[in-house]
């Protein structure tokens, strides 16, 4: 009996498009996250501008400055969320099946898919509140 050669996966450039397009997402959340950063800081310019030398923590903020805060939080934490998940997904493509025990290994797990579909909508909805917001 004549053994079966091993079966070699030829991705082709799938995991390279899906490498780049993992890219491209994350440098969209890192301009709009910096961009909602810099919403923040200016409001928080502008409110400190009154000539106030108390320190950061102990003055009363307006709504507008805590809620752009919590905006620039949430595009700070999707942003690194998703540059774990496209991390995490662009290792197991570049892996390849010889290393992986199942063809069915390779697949996205539902975590990651779950995870980064998640950051992408927070962020979408940080964005659209610091817009709300008059950034």
């Amino acid at each position: 009996m004549e053994d079966s050669p091993a079966i070699v996966r030829d991705p082709g450039l799938q995991p390279e498009r899906t490498a780049l397009s993992w890219r491209r997402t994350i440098m969209s959340a890192i301009i709009a996250a910096i961009l909602i950063w810099r919403g923040w800081l200016t409001a928080l310019t502008h409110e400190n501008s009154g000539g106030s030398t108390e320190g950061l923590f102990s003055q009363g903020y307006s709504a507008h400055v805590i809620g752009l805060g919590i905006c620039a939080m949430v595009a700070c934490l999707t942003t690194l969320t998703l540059v774990v998940c496209a991390v995490h997904r662009i290792r197991l493509l570049r892996a390849g099946v010889a290393d992986l025990e199942h063809e069915g290994d390779i697949a996205v797990s539902a975590l990651t898919l779950r995870t980064g579909s998640a950051a992408i909508v927070a962020l979408a909805v940080a964005a659209i509140c610091a817009i709300a917001l008059g950034m």
